[in-house]
């Protein structure tokens, strides 16, 4: 939380952290997606997701008992029933905190609205919404197992900013493309949204993940008047960059297995292009290379 006061210079008597109440497996040892209401009153800075694993249903708080179990499943959340404005796997969610410069910890998952990497970020009107659900499909637990949700909210009051211009960053991908058993460049194509500040790549073959399964990714956009390679690079040199970048900030860990990013510092611009394309390389076919894309942009 200090770090959010820090960030957008908050009173301190006008922020605070918001508990909502916990939701445990409805059965041991199965999957469920889990939906909380997010309260509508104030600005919502960030959203904190703690996952517990343990026999009896939400019965400790315990440091043991947190587990990392969202990893390969969805965390979204949705405004009016169809506005987007997170959408991942829990595991992306994870490198997004790096990103952030911060140590992801296991059974904490962490998300942004305010941004020290995003100046133009602004935390999330609440109030603009009719409903605010946030939606967590979890793993299923081990056997006689159940997991305990519990979600904390950072919020602050409205003092009377001006709304006109506000942006809020929206985090999600658009497609889990497969490429088969090809081998040589593929396409991958981007929405064309208003900034883009970074693309978090999520690489696998069959459903695993893959450090290897690509070795070079070029960034193509394409408009009338002409073409522009946004980069052209080793996949194993960018995530080196990436790692150096991150592990500079002191007890920061490296990206997971699969995972590389690219970020703009003052976004790119994604809408003034008409076309605007990843193209991984596969070097020796895989069993069924797949590529997630994880859109870290303002609207």
């Amino acid at each position: 939380m200090f770090s959010t006061q820090k960030q957008q210079n908050l009173n301190p008597v006008r922020t605070w952290q918001r508990r909502l109440a916990r939701q445990h497996s409805a059965v041991a040892a199965t999957a469920q997606t889990f939906t909380f209401d997010i309260p509508r009153d104030h600005f919502i800075h960030e959203i904190h997701i703690t996952v517990y694993e343990t026999t009896t249903p939400c019965d400790t708080r315990q440091a043991t008992m947190l587990v990392d179990d969202l990893n390969g499943n969805a965390i979204q959340v949705i405004g009016n029933g169809n506005k987007i404005l997170k959408d991942g796997l829990g595991s992306m969610f994870k490198q997004v905190m790096r990103l952030e410069h911060r140590t992801p910890q296991t059974g904490l998952y962490t998300l942004f609205f305010s941004s020290g990497k995003i100046p133009e970020a602004k935390p999330l009107p609440a109030w603009v919404f009719t409903s605010l659900q946030l939606l967590i499909t979890d793993n299923a637990p081990a056997a006689q197992q159940v997991h305990c949700i519990e979600v904390v909210i950072t919020e602050s009051a409205y003092e009377q900013q001006d709304l006109s211009n506000w942006r809020v960053i929206v985090e999600k991908y658009l497609k889990w493309a497969h490429f088969g058993t090809n081998a040589g460049e593929q396409d991958y194509e981007h929405e064309r949204a208003y900034n883009v500040f970074a693309y978090l790549y999520f690489m696998d073959d069959n459903g695993v993940a893959s450090a290897t399964i690509y070795d070079l990714i070029k960034v193509l956009a394409r408009k009338p008047e002409g073409e522009l390679t946004v980069i052209d690079v080793p996949i194993t040199l960018l995530k080196a960059e990436n790692d150096s970048e991150i592990q500079g900030i002191v007890g920061h860990s490296v990206l997971d297995t699969g995972y590389f990013f690219i970020e703009w510092v003052q976004g790119f611009p994604a809408h003034e292009f008409a076309s605007l394309y990843s193209k991984p390389n596969i070097p020796t076919a895989g069993t069924n290379a797949g590529l997630r894309v994880l859109e870290r942009y303002t609207l």
